[in-house]
């Protein structure tokens, strides 16, 4: 009877505690999805993206090969980057093949370094930095995905739709190293572009605003203004 009596106690508990787990409703567990965490490195305007490589390249023909700022034993001269590197239907190679995500540093003489940025083959910008002005600089070119250039001066902003229109190109501005104050950006150069390339009559100016000379392109001269491109212009690379 014992034994009776026990199996019928078991079995009630059984039962009830079945129907309570029946009654009350058990609350859905929250699972909170957390998105990956990467670390990104800022390249040109908002865009972030992690560089592969970085580059140094210098033009020897203005380099002081002693200057302390600028070590060219680690960097490529432009002659031989020209070897290396080439650029086909917009897109950046090195040794044949296609560049993934490049960051160049560019010296292009002792005032003066481009910082430029490769993104997925395609050159999408720089910025300039001078030695006689606060970083971060002020100065930039970017191209975005329509093939639109703007440049971006500290007075001046100059947009090209498709890389065509009135392109004005100036001398930076000197800081004054005490205030906010810079001086007068002076017209270095103007002419049109199309399809990127100097077009018809261009006039440049020397620094006190005079006209120096002028020329005249037509587009088999192939003068890219977009930087790398131009060091592979044919008849005016610019290095």
């Amino acid at each position: 009877m014992k034994n009776l009596f026990s199996i019928m106690v078991v079995t009630v508990l059984f039962v009830n505690c079945e129907a309570q787990k029946k009654t009350i409703p058990q609350k859905p567990k929250l699972v909170i999805v957390k998105p990956p965490q990467i670390k990104n490195k800022t390249a040109c305007g908002n865009e972030e993206v992690n560089f592969k490589r970085s580059d140094s390249w210098y033009n020897e023909r203005y380099i002081n090969k002693n200057a302390k700022f600028y070590d060219v034993n680690f960097s490529k001269k432009i002659s031989f980057v020209k070897k290396v590197y080439s650029i086909n239907n917009d897109i950046l190679y090195y040794k044949n093949k296609k560049v993934d995500s490049l960051r160049i540093y560019y010296q292009q003489n002792e005032n003066i370094e481009l910082i430029v940025y490769v993104i997925k083959g395609k050159p999408r910008g720089y910025t300039i930095n001078t030695n006689y002005n606060p970083r971060p600089s002020m100065y930039s070119v970017s191209y975005d995905q329509k093939d639109n250039i703007s440049y971006n001066f500290i007075e001046k902003n100059i947009f090209l739709p498709k890389g065509n229109g009135i392109l004005k190109n100036y001398y930076y501005s000197e800081w004054d190293g005490k205030s906010q104050k810079y001086s007068n950006e002076v017209l270095k150069e103007e002419g049109e572009v199309k399809n990127n390339f100097k077009f018809g009559e261009w006039k440049y100016y020397n620094k006190e605003g005079k006209i120096d000379s002028t020329k005249i392109y037509i587009l088999k001269d192939s003068v890219d203004i977009r930087f790398p491109h131009c060091l592979f212009n044919k008849n005016e690379p610019c290095y």
